[in-house]
C-alpha cells in the first residue's frame, strides 16, 4: 500500500454524531477508508471487549482500549473532565478491517488537545489492530493521520503519549508518527511454558519471600483474597485508596487520585466488570496489609496499582508478597503474560521480564498549538538540564510543608 505518492486526504465534515451514525471517507492516495463517530456505540458490533482482546480473535488490543473499559472511562473520567470523544475505524476499500482508534479532545487552559482517552489511568495508548495492519506503511499512516485531523473536532495540538511498539505480537502502525522515545518503558513477564515462579524470579527474592511468609505465619494466618461481592469490593476499595493515598503522599507529596472522576473509574470498573477488573488483597490475622488493582484483557494480566499497610507490617514487604501471589494466580489461571505496566522501578528488573519500549508524538495543528508545543519542549529541555537528584530533593522539601494525613477525603 505504501508506494510513493502525493498525500492529499479527503476533507471530512464533522457533524454532531448519533450513536448509530458514522461519517465515511476515502483517504486520498491510499487504499484506506475511515469511519468516524462521536459515540463508541456506533462501533459496538466490531469493537472488542476485555474478554475478546487477544487469542484467536480478529482484533488485538491492550486493556485500556477495549470497549467495555472505554465505556466506563467515558462515564467517569471522560464526563468529569469534559472530554469530547472521537472514534475512528480504519479499513481497506475492500472492507478488510485494520484499526480502531479511540481519541478525544480536552481543554488544557486555552488549548484544545487531541489524544488518546487516558486521564492518567492508561499505561499504554495504542489503536486496536488486526493482523492485516502490517500491510500499512509510513506514507499510508501519514495520509491517514491528516485525514483523521481534518475529520476530528477542532483542536490545537495532538499529544500522543505512551505509545507501545507492539499490540500483542502486532507492530503498532502509529509509531510512524512518533517523534521521541517515552522516558519510561513497560515491562512484562511471559508465563508461557508453565514455569515455576522460582524460574521467573530472582532467586534471592524468591527465598526472601518464603522467609517473610514464615515470619508472618508465626504471628497470624496469611491469606490471599480476591474481592468479588459488592460489599467486599467497596470495603477493600476504601482500604486500597487509603493505603495508596498514603504512598502517594510519601513519594509525591500529594494524596493522588486528583483527576476528576478517577476514583469512580476504579470503583465502577471493579463492580461492573468484576473478573476483568480485579481488586486483590492480603489478609493477615483479619487485617488487610496489602491491596492491588489490576485489569485482565484476554490472557494478559495488567498489574497496575499496589498499596500496602505501614507501621509494623512494612518490614514484611506486603506489597511484594501480594505481587508474587498475583504472578502465581496468573500462571494458574491461563494468563500468558503478566504485565508490570509502565515504569522502570527496580523491583521489576528482578524478574525474568521483557521490556516494551514506548514512544510519544506532539503534532501542532494551529498557531496556538505550535506555541504550546514549543513551551512543552522548552519545559522538557529544562528538566533534562537540572542537576541529577535535584527534582527528587525539591519533592522532599515540598513534602515537609504538606500535611501528612492519609484519610480518604
Amino acid at each position: 500500500m505504501s508506494g510513493e505518492r502525493a498525500i492529499t486526504p479527503t476533507i471530512v465534515c464533522w457533524p454532531q454524531q448519533k450513536a448509530d451514525r458514522t461519517d465515511i471517507a476515502q483517504v486520498a492516495g491510499t487504499d484506506l477508508v475511515i469511519r468516524t463517530a462521536g459515540d463508541i456505540r456506533a462501533f459496538a458490533e466490531t469493537w472488542p471487549t476485555l474478554a475478546k482482546a487477544g487469542g484467536a480473535a480478529r482484533w488485538k488490543s491492550h486493556a485500556f482500549q477495549c470497549r467495555d473499559h472505554l465505556e466506563i472511562w467515558l462515564e467517569t473520567i471522560g464526563q468529569a473532565t469534559g472530554v469530547e470523544p472521537f472514534f475512528v475505524s480504519v479499513s481497506t476499500k475492500a472492507g478488510e478491517p485494520l484499526m480502531l482508534i479511540p481519541l478525544g479532545v480536552e481543554k488544557r487552559g486555552w488549548v484544545r488537545v487531541l489524544g488518546f482517552l487516558d486521564g492518567g489511568v492508561s499505561d499504554y495508548n495504542a489503536p486496536v489492530v488486526s493482523k492485516s495492519v502490517a500491510d500499512i506503511g509510513r506514507l499510508d499512516v501519514l495520509a491517514l493521520w491528516t485525514a483523521i485531523c481534518r475529520a476530528a473536532p477542532h483542536f490545537d495540538v495532538a499529544i500522543l503519549e505512551k505509545m507501545p511498539e507492539f499490540v500483542g505480537e502486532i507492530g503498532n502502525p502509529l509509531l510512524f508518527l512518533a517523534s521521541a522515545k517515552w522516558p519510561m518503558s513497560g515491562h512484562f513477564l511471559s508465563l508461557a511454558g508453565n514455569l515455576e515462579r522460582r524460574d521467573l524470579q530472582d532467586k534471592r527474592d524468591f527465598k526472601e519471600g518464603i522467609r517473610k511468609r514464615k515470619r508472618i505465619a508465626e504471628i497470624c494466618d496469611l491469606k490471599f483474597q480476591i474481592a468479588r461481592e459488592e460489599g467486599e469490593i467497596r470495603s477493600v476499595f476504601e482500604t486500597f485508596v487509603r493505603q495508596k493515598s498514603r504512598r502517594y503522599m510519601e513519594t509525591l507529596g500529594t494524596m493522588g487520585f486528583d483527576v476528576p472522576g478517577q476514583r469512580d473509574y476504579y470503583l465502577t470498573l471493579t463492580l461492573r466488570l468484576c473478573g476483568w477488573a480485579q481488586l486483590a488483597y492480603l489478609l493477615a490475622g483479619g487485617e488487610i496489609i496489602a491491596t492491588a488493582w489490576s485489569l485482565i484483557a484476554g490472557t494478559r494480566f495488567y498489574y497496575l496499582m499496589c498499596a500496602y499497610e505501614d507501621g509494623a507490617w512494612r518490614r514484611f514487604s506486603p506489597g511484594q508478597l501480594l505481587m508474587e501471589e498475583l504472578v502465581n494466580w496468573s500462571a494458574c489461571n491461563g494468563m500468558d503474560v503478566f504485565d508490570f505496566g509502565i515504569g522502570d522501578e527496580a523491583y521489576k528488573l528482578k524478574w525474568n521480564q521483557s521490556t516494551l519500549a514506548l514512544h510519544g508524538a506532539t503534532i501542532p495543528n494551529t498557531a496556538l498549538g505550535h506555541v504550546y508545543s514549543a513551551a512543552l519542549q522548552a519545559s522538557a529541555a529544562l528538566k533534562r538540564k537540572l542537576p541529577r537528584g535535584l527534582t527528587h530533593r525539591l519533592k522532599e522539601i515540598r513534602k515537609k510543608f504538606r500535611p501528612r494525613s492519609s484519610k480518604w477525603t
